[in-house]
């Protein structure tokens, strides 16, 4: 069970870092936020899943 819970938290981060790796060109300060965003959506649910 707690994998499937990881496996759908990495979908919407996959989106995060799309949208940053797309914006990196015009825009490197929200590619920058988003990508801390994505890190940020994927390490604290994982680590509060793993380590409760």
């Amino acid at each position: 069970m707690r994998y499937i819970f990881i496996i759908l938290t990495l979908i919407p981060a996959a989106y995060l870092l799309s949208f940053a790796k797309f914006t990196w060109k015009n825009n490197k300060t929200s590619s920058i936020g988003s990508v801390i965003m994505a890190l940020m959506s994927i390490i604290l649910p994982i680590v509060t899943t793993l380590f409760r």
